[in-house]
């Protein structure tokens, strides 16, 4: 027994290395969401410092027999352990890699990196919590009434850089309040905006999202696998908005309903959750009934590249890019309403949500990502005579110095 025991084994390590060389390695894991390393080339730099034995190390866990089929396996007996209440579980060590997360840009809007706060007495951080409720991915926020004071204070400055014009603050809830249990979840994102508004300079308006969202929060507001707001939550929001500037929003029912299926989102590539994996998203999106020309700026060009309101071709992880097409560093959109009102967006991805419903009240829409777009505002907002600027983030980028920098620059 102890020779077959031997014998058997010697063949499965014979069969498996052999496999590894003759079978294709893949480079990039859809699971991951990250590019798997590549095999080494031999130097005598790289074999004598030893990156050469540490890189092959890399090469072949990354390209181990059957490693998609034993990462699902691994996951599954994590649901089981770790810090866990009846249906919650807590994931706080991020597994995206940073091949396709640019820190430096916060390319899926910095909230899955760590924020640091400031409280009133001390500083802590937030580190990549992200609670699995009832197979729906939320992110932990907790905020700063000193870092709302201060972004209060920059909606302050264009409004005296600008005071002919209507300047609104539309903070976006990012789904805790609604769906997470009172226990780990207390009430953390209106606390904020509330201290958020209170704070507002005279003739900075806010925009009550929050509250006209809170009513619906049993329909479809909030993706369960990615930390978007849905096409639905957006639109709720855009109500918000059509009373506080006075104009009847189009009615829901009015608008062009379509759904694209099958929709994985970053929350389900951060903590791999079978839970998630098996309770897809839909990117639900409601197309508006006038007639629009919209273009974009890439970055570090004056060049503007056609584009449309919604990239119908979006599918698989990339579906939230259906709303403008994605993220871009200026993006303009000609609407058929020729009321000569015009507006200035500064956004995170969670605008792209909602801009488009914004064509049916405006001439044109001006539309900045604050990550990406380079140079001042001035000349833009003089030039094409805009006449009303709005603030469109989610709470965590009310609550981020980076986003106040970057949106502080533009005005010098």
């Amino acid at each position: 027994m102890r020779y077959l025991a031997s014998i058997l084994f010697l063949i499965i390590i014979f069969v498996g290395g052999i496999l590894f060389i003759v079978l294709p390695h893949k480079t990039i894991s859809v699971n991951e969401k990250r590019k798997l390393s590549p095999l080494p080339s031999l130097s005598f730099q790289n074999y004598y410092t030893g990156k050469y034995s540490d890189s092959i190390d890399f090469f072949y866990s990354d390209n181990f027999l059957f490693r998609d089929y034993l990462i699902s396996i691994a996951n599954q007996f994590k649901e089981i352990k770790g810090l866990k209440s009846d249906e919650i579980v807590i994931y706080s060590k991020s597994k995206v890699s940073n091949d396709l997360i640019d820190k430096n840009k916060q390319s899926i809007n910095g909230n899955l990196d760590t924020i640091k706060i400031v409280n009133e007495d001390h500083e802590y951080q937030n580190i990549k919590s992200v609670i699995v409720y009832k197979n729906r991915a939320l992110q932990m926020f907790a905020g700063s009434s000193k870092m709302a004071a201060n972004f209060s204070k920059l909606m302050g400055d264009y409004k005296q850089a600008f005071p002919n014009l209507n300047i609104y603050c539309m903070a976006v809830p990012v789904g805790g309040d609604f769906y997470l249990p009172s226990n780990i979840n207390k009430n953390t994102e209106i606390k904020f905006i509330n201290s958020l508004y209170s704070s507002l300079t005279s003739g900075v308006l806010p925009i009550r999202a929050y509250e006209s969202m809170k009513p619906h929060y049993k329909e479809y507001l909030q993706f369960n696998t990615d930390h978007h707001w849905t096409g639905r939550g957006a639109y709720y929001a855009y109500v918000a908005f059509c009373n506080t500037i006075g104009v009847n929003p189009v009615p829901l029912e009015k608008l062009n309903r379509k759904v694209i299926p099958n929709f994985l989102g970053t929350l389900y590539y951060y903590t791999l959750s079978e839970g998630l994996k098996n309770n897809k998203d839909s990117v639900e999106y409601f197309k508006v009934i006038v007639d629009t020309k919209s273009e974009y700026y890439p970055k570090n060009s004056n060049k503007p590249i056609k584009s449309s309101l919604y990239a119908e071709y979006a599918k698989g992880g990339n579906a939230y890019g259906v709303f403008l097409g994605g993220d871009f560093p200026l993006t303009k959109i000609a609407t058929s309403v020729k009321n000569g009102k015009k507006i200035l967006i500064f956004k995170d991805s969670y605008g792209n949500a909602f801009t488009p419903y914004l064509a049916s009240h405006f001439d044109e829409i001006y539309v900045i990502d604050y990550r990406y777009f380079e140079g001042g505002v001035k000349k833009l907002i003089n030039d094409n005579r805009i006449t009303d600027i709005l603030f469109a983030h989610n709470v965590f980028m009310f609550n981020a110095s980076y986003t106040i920098s970057r949106e502080r620059n533009m005005l010098k």
